[in-house]
């Protein structure tokens, strides 16, 4: 059953409306000896710094605007120790007081806005039913524990669920669009209807239902979305849990997420920009195709006209650098030369698979890992071949030579060029950069840890013997 105590992440709120053209939120704190507060606002996964107010004696505060601030859910951060409460802004222009104890945050009285008063009603009744329901199910607990069933505390908490989902309805209904029923709205539990069928079919019918309605109930227009804590919540967890973490799946994920948030300009701004920042670190393994599909989708098509043409252009130069050597790209055919200045083009290498690493004889990362590469080698030769190629240029190539057999890699195919030229189609800004490549010099895998090289490789090849298998 749902935890409905802490509906709204049991944090108080208070909800502060303007008058006429102004605003204002008096503060009186009781058992506060510091002389400051800090008032802020939540900006998507960030705490925004608004206001600094200086007390007029007594833990007596006021925070006076001429204009009313943006709607969304602000907070009154309490010296030192960074504890808070928090209040709404809706755009109204109502005069609110707010008196609280610095020692008991849960109880607060306020004054001058109708929103308030019915939300801390609402607080009041969840902390009467908690009461009860912690009994419950400390007593369902106790009856687990001895192989039973209370099935009256199990009855109470039903029933207590089914009075805070319709005392949270009232509310809903009562106060369509504004922040309090919004609010509200949002942080209710999809209701999932009942599947037939096996419990797998079932399990799989309800987490594809639950994916899809995820977001019905919050509203992507509201003015206030962006400043509230519960968006960042629900997008992070709808990406990073719900969705398939394959590139594919994410793609289509981001899109539909940007396109719900259309209509919200904050938002949509927020939330692109946050995207792209994301997968621009590439933490994971194939995530800078998400990089690339931003980029390609939405700031090269004028999508973020606040960003400057310097800094978009500076986005598709990397995106161009990506897109040849993407996860399931054939990598492009390069030629690079032995130490006798033979070529070598990669197209050449004739094997089931191709292990391509770029390497540096100064690259202190290199050295770390080669071992690992060497030994990977030797123990895979029969299945694999494997071409490194030096990115020492100029009269640095030199280099190579020496570092080869200093780091036991001489039967690999040793490579290198002294003017770089594989960078017109394959731009290598850091070492070192590994690729496994299928018999067609598909990408399969790149940017594997060297540690992990063999047992990653025998997955790859067991995986691709089980396809083969399946097709004949």
């Amino acid at each position: 059953m749902k935890d409905f105590h802490l509906i709204l992440f049991g944090i108080l709120f208070s909800f502060c409306i303007g008058f006429g053209q102004k605003f204002s939120v008096d503060i009186e704190i009781k058992n506060y000896n510091n002389d400051t507060i800090i008032i802020g606002n939540y900006y998507g996964d960030k705490t925004l710094v608004k206001d600094t107010l200086f007390t007029k004696g007594n833990g007596k505060f006021s925070w006076k605007q001429d204009t009313i601030p943006a709607q969304g859910v602000y907070l009154a951060l309490l010296k030192p120790e960074n504890s808070f409460v928090q209040f709404l802004i809706n755009g109204k222009g109502e005069h609110i007081k707010m008196k609280f104890d610095a020692k008991d945050l849960l109880s607060i009285s306020i004054a001058g806005s109708t929103e308030n008063e019915v939300f801390y009603k609402y607080l009041d009744f969840i902390k009467e039913k908690r009461v009860i329901a912690d009994t419950m199910r400390s007593r369902s607990e106790r009856a687990k524990a001895a192989n039973k069933t209370d099935d009256e505390a199990q009855k109470v908490l039903g029933q207590l669920d089914n009075d805070v989902k319709k005392y949270q309805a009232n509310i809903i209904n009562m106060y369509p669009g504004t922040v309090v029923g919004t609010l509200m709205k949002a942080n209710t539990d999809i209701e999932l209807p009942e599947f037939a069928g096996h419990e797998d079919t079932v399990r799989y019918k309800r987490y594809y239902y639950y994916k899809d309605h995820y977001f019905d109930n919050i509203n992507p227009a509201h003015p206030s979305l962006i400043r509230t804590p519960y968006l960042h919540q629900k997008i992070d967890y709808y990406i990073t849990k719900l969705v398939n973490q394959q590139p594919d799946s994410l793609l289509k994920s981001l899109d539909l997420v940007l396109r719900w948030l259309e209509p919200n300009a904050e938002a949509y701004r927020f939330y692109l920009a946050d995207f792209l920042n994301r997968y621009a670190q590439m933490k994971l393994v194939g995530h800078d195709a998400l990089y690339v599909h931003l980029v390609d989708n939405y700031y090269s098509k004028g999508k973020a006209t606040w960003v400057t043409q310097e800094n978009i252009d500076k986005m598709k130069e990397n995106s161009n650098d990506l897109r040849p050597i993407l996860i399931g790209k054939k990598m492009p055919d390069i030629t690079t030369y032995k130490e006798d200045n033979t070529p070598v083009r990669l197209y050449d290498i004739k094997s089931p698979y191709t292990i391509v690493i770029f390497w540096a004889p100064d690259c202190g990362h290199c050295k770390k890992i080669m071992p690992d590469v060497v030994s990977f080698y030797k123990k895979n030769k029969d299945k694999v071949k494997l071409i490194s190629i030096c990115t020492k240029g100029g009269e640095n190539t030199k280099t190579c030579w020496p570092a080869v057999k200093e780091k036991g890699m001489e039967d690999f195919i040793n490579t290198a060029d002294e003017y770089s030229r594989y960078n017109m189609k394959v731009r290598i800004k850091s070492t070192p950069k590994v690729f496994v490549l299928d018999e067609n010099k598909e990408i399969i895998i790149k940017d594997i840890p060297a540690e992990e090289l063999d047992k990653i490789f025998n997955e790859i090849v067991s995986f691709e013997e089980k396809k083969r298998t399946q097709k004949m």
